[in-house]
């Protein structure tokens, strides 16, 4: 019969100031317990992500110690038990194949992120867009070609203070670096860590960079309002920094759209705002339920999710969404084309995005000529589905 792992089971305590490696560190621990018989044979061990979890480490670098272990016979790993201390009957102990070891000893590539609360309203959205990243990153890496792993940070935890702890125990040899803190950013220059930007452009800073052309995007948004008749827009979004980086944007594109439509008025919207609150800032300040002639026809959203927030508060209010007013969202989430009505929207390529950043910091990596300082933009564009139709006559 199968041993489950003790209720007590310990801990390893790791020095991260130490230069030796994590990894080395928990394989020799883990070994240690299993040579002095302190973890019996047909113990099943916690699973990479809940060891992980504990130590404030990644299920990947639990698991590449694992594997050292199994390499040498100490642990064997099941599909449908999981991670088991001694060796699986009938197999044989052997050693790992050169490409296997070389992947193993040389450090990783990382992506710092801070988790996101999955189960919270206001990260749904963010924690779908983040997956569409993260399967262009590991496409791009190719488990045999490059390991890439994913630091998370603590709660309340600093960026720098991950990402020095990274480079200072020589945890990583390139970094993909989406919405650093400036100071670990700098840190990171300063160090001459092999890097790429996803979603900025810092090539003025040397780094390389991967971004979108959100203002060409918005250009094809007004373009469509200015051809179906409107003459009034509206701006929504929520009530923080982001939303004034988006709003800019938006007006450049509408200046050079170069139409008669005119966005003139804004409404900022509270994080978690219950549906009365989204309806009283939408009338205090762009004047909706009024009779206005200068009225919005239709309503830019700062994110997909904003914008199927408001629609049903419009909605409940008796102004149909698009016969009264059009919405028009940004990020083409998966939630856009699953809403109803569907949800005309603005298209970012984060999967062909991450997939070039990946490429971008191997041929760094690489010292391939001039890919230090290289940027690729790609194009953001409108995709038009039920919400967005004439103005009202």
């Amino acid at each position: 019969m199968r041993k489950a792992c003790p209720s007590s089971f310990s801990t390893p305590k790791l020095d991260f100031a130490n230069r030796k490696p994590l990894v080395e560190q928990l394989a020799h621990y883990y070994r240690k317990q299993i040579r002095e018989g302190d973890l019996a044979q047909g113990t099943r061990l916690p699973t990479c992500l809940e060891i992980g979890r504990s130590l404030g480490l990644s299920a990947q670098t639990v698991n590449r110690a694992f594997d050292l272990l199994a390499c040498e016979g100490l642990l064997h790993k099941r599909r449908s038990l999981g991670t088991i201390v001694g060796r699986h009957r009938g197999a044989r102990v052997a050693a790992a194949p050169a490409a296997h070891r070389k992947r193993m000893s040389a450090p990783p590539v990382s992506m710092v992120i801070r988790r996101a609360t999955l189960e919270a309203e206001t990260e749904r959205e963010h924690a779908l867009l983040a997956n569409e990243y993260l399967n262009g990153l590991m496409e791009g890496f190719n488990a045999w070609q490059c390991r890439f792993e994913i630091a998370y940070l603590r709660p309340n935890q600093p960026d720098l203070d991950l990402v020095r702890t990274l480079v200072e125990t020589g945890q990583t040899r390139g970094v993909i670096n989406m919405r650093l803190a400036s100071d670990a950013t700098e840190y990171l220059i300063e160090q001459r860590v092999p890097m790429v930007m996803l979603g900025a452009d810092q090539t003025a800073l040397g780094v390389a960079s991967v971004t979108a052309d959100h203002v060409r995007g918005y250009c094809e948004a007004w373009e469509a309002v200015n051809h179906l008749g409107h003459r009034h827009a509206a701006f929504c979004g929520l009530d923080r920094e982001g939303v004034n980086l988006r709003l800019r944007e938006c007006l450049g594109a509408r200046e050079l759209a170069d139409g008669n439509c005119r966005l003139d008025r804004i409404a900022h919207i509270p994080q978690d705002a219950e549906p009365e609150v989204i309806w009283h800032a939408l009338i205090k300040q762009i004047g909706l339920g009024k009779r206005d002639p200068e009225r919005p026809t239709v309503l830019f959203a700062q994110t997909d999710l904003i914008a199927i927030q408001i629609i049903p508060v419009l909605e409940s209010h008796g102004i149909q969404v698009p016969h009264d007013i059009s919405v028009i969202g940004f990020n083409d989430s998966p939630l856009a084309c699953h809403f109803r009505p569907c949800l005309t929207t603005l298209h970012k390529p984060r999967y062909k995005m991450a997939l070039a950043a990946a490429r971008l910091l191997l041929d760094i990596l690489a010292k391939r000529p001039d890919a230090a300082e290289r940027l690729q933009v790609f194009p953001v564009r409108l995709v038009q589905r039920e919400t967005c139709a004439p103005p009202p006559s």
